[in-house]
């Protein structure tokens, strides 16, 4: 079974409706360029991050930002930001390093993770992100996204990332 399966399943059960794009593997914003200019709307750069005590984020924002951690962890509230490693990757989201998602907050059926949404995708009618592997796109409306974490009981906080200056 593909990795993609459990949330494609989902997305026919509720009657979404999205793109789905297959492409090479893209393992990050950068090496992906070329497929995201070929797909309309907004992209994406998806951090998984964890503070001191060991709370865990998501943190999505749009693919041309640079995230200032220090700023978004004072903003938030939370100490000393950092990325977290591919073990608790797994056993949180079930993924790989280059894979980050969104649509993985579909495994955390206790909430362990906070998803943090940058405000400036609500600018967007299409926004693109990985459907639990990098080798595909989906595309889909910004309201039916956002439907998707009422579904799943994880609806995002949506806040103005701080970008590195």
């Amino acid at each position: 079974m593909h990795k993609k399966t459990p949330l494609l399943d989902l997305l026919k059960e509720h009657d979404f409706s999205y793109q789905l794009y297959e492409h090479e593997p893209v393992f990050t914003v950068e090496e992906g360029k070329h497929v995201s200019e070929q797909i309309n709307g907004a992209h994406s750069k998806n951090l998984f991050l964890k503070d001191k005590k060991k709370n865990f984020f998501l943190v999505s924002v749009l693919d041309h930002k640079r995230v200032d951690l220090k700023a978004l962890a004072k903003q938030y509230g939370k100490g000393g930001l950092s990325f977290s490693n591919a073990q608790e990757l797994e056993e949180k989201l079930q993924l790989t390093p280059g894979s980050v998602t969104p649509y993985a907050l579909l495994h955390d059926k206790s909430n362990e993770v906070t998803f943090i949404l940058d405000e400036d995708f609500l600018q967007y009618e299409l926004v693109n992100f990985h459907p639990l592997q990098n080798d595909l796109t989906i595309g889909m409306d910004i309201t039916s996204f956002m439907r998707f974490f009422e579904i799943i009981h994880h609806v995002p906080q949506i806040i103005k990332i701080p970008e590195m200056g």
